[in-house]
């Protein structure tokens, strides 16, 4: 009878310490399963659409200046100003693209040939700027305007995607035959 009762505790104990097993398993594997499904989101890029298959994403960098009204001659004094940099690469490759131009309105900037630009402008109160990513043989890809005041980084990174429109040939434009198919053109009814 002993021996039937000390063998029932030891069934007991294993089935309770199996039982432990089978939940701290359980547990590792949620937070394995958790781990790569947040690993995974934070991995993707989440692209700002646009009006091709492009896109960008704007995060903003550590740091913040100070709230004080400023002017011309304060930032030129403390050197106050903003930094704006990114990448530029191929949508669908995840290449860097080099010598993309970038407009700022009247400023033109150009990537490295790891695909890399940067530029520093005024920190002014209501600073607000966009961009466009232009370079052969992919479509443009233009930013929504985007508020710089109080920043001292702003990262753009731009995703182009290759233009598979085919080419016209207009080496004939300015001939005779040019212009009067341009005129029947014109006078369609």
């Amino acid at each position: 009878m002993i021996w039937i009762m000390l063998n029932l505790k030891k069934v007991k104990k294993q089935d309770v310490n199996l039982c432990i097993m089978k939940k701290y398993k359980f547990i590792v594997l949620v937070f394995v399963c958790l781990f790569f499904i947040t690993g995974c989101s934070l991995g993707q890029t989440k692209l700002i659409p646009t009006n091709n298959k492009g896109g960008y994403t704007v995060s903003i960098g550590k740091g913040q200046l100070n709230n004080k009204p400023e002017t011309v001659e304060v930032l030129i004094k403390d050197g106050t100003s903003v930094t704006i940099h990114g990448h530029v690469f191929d949508v669908k490759t995840g290449k860097p693209l080099s010598k993309v131009q970038l407009t700022d309105g009247c400023f033109k900037f150009f990537t490295t040939e790891e695909g890399e630009y940067s530029f520093r402008t005024r920190n002014l109160e209501g600073n607000s700027f966009y961009l466009q990513a232009v370079v052969y043989p992919y479509l443009a890809v233009e930013t929504d305007y985007i508020d710089i005041y109080n920043k001292k980084e702003v990262i753009v990174d731009f995703y182009l995607m290759m233009d598979e429109r085919p080419l016209f040939d207009c080496s004939g434009i300015g001939s005779d035959r040019h212009k009067r198919i341009q005129n029947e053109l014109n006078n369609l009814k």
